[in-house]
């Protein structure tokens, strides 16, 4: 059988992005993104000295620099950095020794996520697969 390939975006230090960011696998940024982030699978790294001025929202989520918006985790989100938002995740949820939010958390057995082109129903039984 044959493995995928790991497929991730890496957006480095001194590029700015000013418009949505979609992607269908992993992201890694370092960068300054003025608008939402929303990764369908893999991994969402907003990375030390990185920013989003938006909504993130992700299968796994690691926050080691600055979100200001909401973030959305349907696995394990992980934050090290700085939030200014709120946060609703499905899975785990851990927080590193320099977190910082600013906002309310919120555990979901439930999450929608949309999209600049249509609206996606993530469910699952909180009971069943945790």
């Amino acid at each position: 059988m044959k493995s995928q390939p790991l497929n991730v975006t890496l957006l480095s230090t001194g590029l700015s992005i000013h418009g949505n960011v979609i992607l269908d696998h992993g992201l890694s940024t370092f960068g300054i993104v003025d608008g939402s982030v929303v990764s369908n699978s893999g991994l969402l790294h907003i990375g030390q000295g990185g920013m989003v001025k938006g909504q993130v929202e992700g299968e796994h989520v690691r926050i080691d620099g600055t979100v200001e918006g909401d973030v959305h985790a349907r696995g394990v989100l992980e934050i090290n950095g700085r939030v200014k938002g709120n946060v609703y995740y499905y899975g785990t949820i851990r927080l590193g020794p320099r977190a910082s939010l600013e906002g309310q958390i919120k555990r979901k057995s439930e999450l929608t996520i949309e999209n600049s082109s249509n609206v996606q129903q993530l469910s699952r039984a909180a009971a069943g697969n945790a």
